[in-house]
């Protein structure tokens, strides 16, 4: 899939630079109340065989996420994705950088000022394509929407409201309005959310993603639904997620 509207071509190498750029300021890397979480998700696909499994490294500094680094290993344990993501210049719209080694798939982003730069390539026999969308208030992308969940969580986990946010896809060049509504979680001290598309049109194609959280410790405990690495086959694949943690 190509981003629409598109006029300008970027080498990966040079946005990639400028990721690492950004992963390394001094912010995270000089700071002096700085710990790391690791953990592991297990995906399993719809006849319940291990699809693949993610391991985590998430950097901490004063309580807040600063970078988190995700390995996506096949069920044989080869390497096949990495997504880098960066939180210091905004919290729900990180700049992060992810490529699927099997096929050259790329997206990511990049947060200047008030702009998000984005760039795609749907796979290595496409050139790596860019644009820029305004940053707006509401706006997640990426592992921005789980921090975003983590820090509404009991605000989303004790009110019937619906929260909406604009979900920003890179290598579709645009954002989805998302709607958040609370789930019996069917056991206590579990926040469970739904998530989907707020367009009942939309909602009629678009997946649905199920969440389950622990609500003291703020940690994702399951994710069902729309994976975010293609089958073998580069089609859309289901996965029911697992997460464990060292403690």
């Amino acid at each position: 899939m190509m981003l629409p509207r598109m006029t300008k071509c970027l080498n990966a190498a040079t946005f990639g630079l400028l990721l690492l750029t950004d992963a390394t300021l001094p912010a995270w890397a000089m700071a002096t109340d700085r710990r790391e979480e690791v953990f592991q998700g297990v995906a399993r696909d719809e006849r319940g065989e291990i699809a693949y499994t993610e391991e985590h490294r998430m950097i901490y500094e004063n309580g807040r996420p600063q970078r988190n680094e995700t390995r996506y290993r096949d069920a044989g344990g080869k390497e096949i994705a990495v997504l880098t993501s960066n939180f210091t210049t905004h919290p729900y719209v990180p700049s992060y950088a992810f490529e699927d080694r099997r096929f050259g798939r790329q997206d990511g982003t990049f947060v200047d000022g008030r702009w998000v730069k984005i760039y795609g390539r749907a796979d290595q026999n496409a050139p790596v394509q860019q644009d820029r969308v305004r940053l707006e208030d509401d706006m997640v992308t990426g592992q921005g929407l789980h921090m975003y969940l983590r820090d509404h969580l009991n605000e989303l986990a004790e009110g019937d409201a619906v929260r909406q946010v604009r979900f920003l896809v890179p290598l579709e060049g645009r954002d989805y309005v998302f709607r958040i509504r609370r789930l019996e979680p069917g056991e206590p001290g579990v926040a469970a959310f739904s998530i989907e598309a707020d367009n009942w049109l939309l909602r009629l194609v678009a997946p649905r993603l199920e969440v389950r959280y622990d609500r003291q410790t703020r940690r994702l405990l399951s994710y069902r639904g729309a994976s975010n690495l293609l089958d073998a086959q580069q089609g859309m694949q289901n996965v029911s997620i697992t997460y464990r943690y060292p403690n």
